[in-house]
């Protein structure tokens, strides 16, 4: 008989009353992966670059195609409040000094 074979035979081998041998146990308990540290004191992640604000704030919105929902007007609704949160994070930077200067100026 062929070495492969006699491997073969040997890991399926049924026992005497017709069942398949259950696998090796491990020995030993697994080792837990230890739990991340939340409440450590996150670094420091400096000083933000020129915030330019957006032309379009509802082209990602656009994008993506008309919204899953059954209200009529939902599109409406959402590029409102995009629009209102990019005009929120534009005041957000002219009043923290990092806006970026527009030709305007």
């Amino acid at each position: 008989m062929s070495n492969q074979s006699e491997q073969s035979r040997s890991n399926n081998q049924p026992r005497r009353n017709g069942r398949q041998q259950p696998p090796p146990r491990r020995s030993g308990r697994p080792t837990e992966a230890s739990p991340p540290d939340f409440w450590k004191a996150a670094p420091n992640p400096g000083l933000p670059g020129q915030i330019t604000p957006a032309s379009d704030p509802t082209a990602l919105l656009r994008s993506l195609g008309r919204p899953p929902l059954d209200q009529t007007g939902a599109d409406r609704y959402l590029a409102a409040v995009a629009e209102r949160a990019a005009g929120l994070a534009t005041a957000l930077a002219a009043v923290s000094g990092i806006l970026a200067p527009t030709d305007d100026e």
